[in-house]
């Protein structure tokens, strides 16, 4: 019965450190996977016209497509628009995606007093300087090889 009690008193204490440090693992492993918050270089009026890849407001947490329109070309989606919105910088962007691969793209963001960003380029996807659209009514347009469309205001 010896060799019985210690491989009991083993598994007892093995099992009490594997429940004890279960915890530190699991915190562990959250902090680990915690995204991170890129804080943006401008915000406002101050990121008019400056790319949100480059001032970190397309990469901020709250960054997010608030209207998108398929991008149509004879019968085919060949892509699609959207209308991007970052709060924490208070400005929108215009950004098209070619689902077809690499073709000339333009991407246009207009704001109802008629300001507006645009790019043009080639490859799947682009995107245009920001425009200060808080509390403002602003659309996006995109064209692939010709095609285009417009969202609604957002």
């Amino acid at each position: 019965m010896f060799p019985r009690r210690i491989a009991s008193r083993i598994g007892v204490g093995l099992g009490a450190i594997a429940l004890a440090s279960a915890p530190l693992a699991a915190s562990a492993a959250t902090a680990t996977h915690l995204p991170a918050h890129t804080p943006a270089s401008c915000s406002n009026q101050g990121c008019n016209g400056k790319d949100p890849a480059a001032t970190g407001c397309s990469t901020t947490f709250q960054a997010r497509t608030i209207r998108t329109a398929p991008i149509m070309s004879h019968g085919k989606q060949v892509g699609w628009v959207e209308l991007r919105w970052s709060p924490f910088c208070g400005n929108n962007w215009a950004r098209v995606i070619s689902t077809t691969g690499p073709a000339t793209l333009a991407a246009t963001a207009t704001r109802a007093d008629h300001a507006k960003t645009s790019a043009t380029g080639k490859g799947t996807a682009l995107w245009t300087p920001m425009i200060f659209g808080r509390d403002l009514c602003v659309s996006a347009t995109g064209t692939i090889n010709g095609a285009t469309a417009t969202t609604t205001c957002g």
